[in-house]
């Protein structure tokens, strides 16, 4: 019992003794730990987060629409589908906001809605007619506020009172959708621009709709399961294909509904009072196409799926930079645990002299692995499930309106966390200490013999080799007499500085995007959103203003309007079709290029020229197919003539006569492209002014101030990027410490016999530098060559569907990297300095015989 109570003594002695060594093994389990358990997690914290919001607000699970609304008669075949729930059927409409040129989707509110609820940020949901609850975006923004009187707005043909019992409301409360978790996308609209600013919610009451819209439904058994999950996906495709299987019949009756409604007016000699009656008359009289019902999931709410694929982006990044974290650490814990036990051969072998057996004998070196491990993990899992999610949900924050994460203990991350940790270095001591223990006591307690010199590669070549000063011969001998140390450290230096530079990468490709996108490639100065319907007065003035402001160099008259991508197994990308009115004044406004070899792409009546990245997603190529949907989901087939630059949205350029071959009718030219030049802000402002107080201006962008803005958004990922860099530099140091430190522990009879023979401290240091400086620069540039093959790697993984990064990294970068990791190095190489000072030569050289 005395004897396993003193084994126990000397394993905490051991630790007190050797706090450096035992720390680093801490430091280096801990950041390797929390990196991963903390990146790992940030995935499925985000979806929780998102799948939980969507029950606390009931987010339904399928959509209903038809062309011609849904009828009592429609509603009824909905609630009649198995294991349904919940219907609710809605009213919907596109307005424009008073003259502050967005435009919003409307939908109705009533008391005993149960499905997609509103999370109010102020104010309170409409209670009384004339009451609106706005999109807390545009309180945000600034657009709006409490108590403000709006009045909706309409295109020809589409007049407010067609729709609504008022046009003028009053702002009651502002509010969140789960319908829409994105910060900017608000889906498509039939009016405008082609694109909705924002959502607004009014009582049902004030809908004059003869039918509803649309109706969402939830089902009894996906209640059970959460968003994003294999279980629910599988459920709510089958209960998609059900509910269209549901409604199959429905659109021939509907068409009869309408001819009946049509003939009754008629008999009655009534004539058609607004646009609504006659599109309905037209209908059932003149048109034999029948009405089209729609049914969606989750997947068509704008930001629903590219949620789930941010944060699987997360996860893939999870699955290869802490492994890659991991790795570095494996290798330096195993040398240091392996220099520990050879350290202490002359106690094994007193131990064993004594009598203790071998797992007695192990269990110091078994203890203090386990110990240093499990401490580490501890601490590593506290600060990667608490510290990193947040860090990385918030610098999604500024993309999606959701509310704060919900973070949680995954036991698979951290038992994997833990196995792997203890493998580093308890496993390693066991191996190590085994291969000790094979030895007889009175081996173990001489030291073990030196390494002996061997001619090398580099004296072969004598006309080299006569030429290097002695130091240098000894510092070449040294590097290849220790192999394993010397590949040892470049490997972890390499490792290090792969990961630091993959940092910077990344800073180099989003920082990048801003200056490219906004100059260019869309190199015109301002957009200007035009009203279809505007009055020929209104059009006169726009003209006269353009036409007098001296500043305007050129203007292209443009086509712009939102589509819908789709194909199976991709998710549905908003796309924008580009037609210019003159093909070739394009190139002043925007530049069309192969980004490889900076090749124009020139607009074809043959096909379309479409952004790389939509290319890229749809695996379609030029000579392939692209299937685009409008604002009807009407499919249309686009053929792809090339591929163009871009690294923002997805944009299709069309010449008129292929839009018109394409969709069957001349484009409508609803938006002006500007160019200006040598203008400041201040300027910018004052014109936008003039241009706003125009009756034909529906809206006016600014490039620098759209460029800026998505400057803003993706600074928010530096948040990440620092992250990385300055975990990867921590493991730098404290590899490059573990390193040094048994560089120099192992060679204590050698530097003490140089000491001996006369060498000052200086040239002790300088002795050991040498090497260290070698072996560092020769892991900085293999850590290069690695860092951009982890770089892409990670590009390809973080990518959002709507951006593209650029592919590149700077100079700089590969310069900051070497630096820090040269800056490391430095710091580690004057805490040896101190600790060569202290060698003591006598007793270092003391025989032990």
């Amino acid at each position: 019992m005395m004897k396993k109570r003193a084994l126990w003594k000397d394993v905490f002695r051991e630790i007190g003794r050797t706090k450096a060594r035992f720390l680093s093994i801490f430091a280096i389990i801990m950041l390797g730990v929390s990196f991963f358990s903390g990146i790992k997690s940030a995935g499925p914290d985000m979806l929780d987060t998102a799948a939980t919001y969507y029950k606390d607000l009931r987010l339904m699970d399928l959509r209903v629409q038809s062309t011609y609304g849904l009828s009592e008669q429609g509603i009824e075949k909905l609630r009649g589908i198995p294991g349904v729930q919940t219907v609710q059927p809605v009213y919907s409409s596109d307005v424009f906001l008073g003259d502050s040129g967005l435009i919003a989707k409307v939908y109705s509110y009533a008391d005993n809605n149960e499905l997609n609820g509103y999370k109010l940020t102020a104010g309170h949901l409409p209670a009384a007619s004339g009451e609106i609850v706005l999109d807390e975006h545009l309180r945000e923004q600034e657009k709006f506020k409490l108590g403000d009187s709006i009045i909706f707005g309409g295109e020809a043909g589409e007049t407010p009172e067609q729709s609504f019992r008022t046009k003028t409301y009053t702002v009651v409360g502002f509010a969140q959708s789960p319908q829409y978790i994105e910060t900017a996308n608000r889906g498509t609209s039939r009016i405008g621009k082609g694109t909705a600013d924002a959502f607004a919610v009014i009582p049902e009451e004030d809908f004059t709709l003869p039918v509803y819209t649309e109706a969402y439904l939830s089902f009894k058994d996906t209640a059970a399961e959460r968003a994003y999950t294999p279980a629910y996906d599988t459920l709510v495709e089958r209960h998609l294909t059900e509910t269209e299987q549901a409604l199959k019949d429905y659109p021939a009756q509907r068409l009869e509904e309408l001819k009946a409604e049509a003939a009754a007016k008629l008999a009655a000699g009534q004539q058609a009072a607004d646009a609504s009656q006659q599109q309905q008359q037209t209908a059932a009289q003149s048109q034999p196409e029948l009405p089209k019902v729609y049914v969606a999931d989750r997947t068509m709410n704008p930001g629903y799926a590219e949620y789930k694929d941010n944060a699987d982006r997360l996860s893939a990044i999870a699955s290869a930079f802490p492994v890659f974290f991991f790795l570095i650490a494996a290798l330096v814990s195993l040398t240091t645990m392996t220099r520990m036990v050879e350290e202490q051969r002359l106690q094994i072998g007193t131990l064993k002299a004594l009598g203790y057996g071998a797992m007695d004998i192990m269990t110091k070196f078994l203890v203090y692995g386990t110990l240093a491990s499990l401490a580490a993990s501890i601490a590593g899992l506290v600060v990667g499930f608490t510290f990193f999610p947040d860090l990385i949900y918030n610098a999604y924050s500024s993309l999606y309106n959701l509310p704060d994460v919900i973070k949680s203990f995954y036991p698979s991350y951290a038992v994997i966390s833990i196995v792997v940790a203890l493998i580093c270095t308890t496993m390693t001591a066991m191996v190590a200490s085994r291969v000790e223990l094979r030895s007889n006591a009175s081996v173990l307690m001489r030291p073990k013999a030196p390494k002996s010199g061997q001619r090398i590669l580099l004296e072969r070549f004598k006309f080299l080799w006569t030429r290097l000063s002695f130091v240098q011969k000894v510092t070449a001998r040294n590097l290849f007499r220790y192999k394993q140390r010397m590949f040892m450290t470049v490997i972890g230096v390499a490792g290090c500085t792969a990961l630091i530079l993959t940092g910077f990468g990344l800073k180099d490709s989003i920082g990048s995007i801003a200056e490219r996108q906004f100059g260019g490639i869309m190199k015109y100065s301002a957009l200007v959103a035009l009203h279809d319907n505007a009055a020929a007065a209104d059009q006169a003035s726009y003209k006269k203003l353009i036409e007098q402001e001296t500043a305007v160099t050129g203007t292209l008259n443009v086509l712009q309007e939102a589509v819908t991508a789709r194909a199976k197994g991709v998710n549905d990308q908003e796309v924008r079709i580009f037609v210019p009115s003159d093909t070739t004044a394009l190139a002043s406004f925007v530049n069309l290029k192969d980004r490889s070899t900076g090749k124009p792409r020139v607009l074809s009546d043959e096909g379309a020229v479409i952004t790389e990245k939509l290319a890229k997603l749809y695996d379609v190529a030029p000579g392939g197919t692209l299937t685009l949907l409008d604002s009807n989901n009407e499919p249309f087939q686009i053929k792809v003539a090339a591929v163009t630059e871009n690294y923002v949205l997805h944009y299709v350029y069309m010449t008129p006569a292929y839009y018109t071959e394409v969709f069957g009718k001349e484009p409508v030219y609803n938006t002006q492209l500007l160019n200006y030049s040598g203008k400041d802000k201040g300027w910018e402002s004052a014109f936008g002014e003039k241009l706003t107080a125009n009756g034909q201006v529906a809206l006016v962008s600014f490039s620098s101030g759209v460029g800026e803005a998505f400057e803003e958004t993706m600074d928010s990922m530096d948040i990440v990027i620092v992250v990385l860099i300055v975990s990867a530099a921590a493991l730098a140091f404290v590899v490059l410490y573990n390193l040094t430190n048994i560089n120099v522990s192992e060679r204590v009879r050698e530097l003490s016999t140089i000491k001996v023979l006369g060498f000052y401290d200086k040239e002790v240091t300088l002795y050991i530098y040498r090497e260290n400086i070698l072996l560092t620069l020769l892991g900085i540039l293999s850590g290069s060559a690695l860092g951009v093959i982890l770089h892409r790697f990670v590009l390809s993984t973080a990518e959002l569907d709507a951006t593209m990064f650029a592919p590149l990294i700077k100079w700089q970068s590969y310069i900051y990297a070497a630096l820090l990791t040269i800056l490391f190095s430095g710091i580690v190489m004057a805490f040896m300095h101190i600790k060569l000072k202290r060698i003591h030569m006598i007793e270092a050289l003391k025989s032990v015989e």
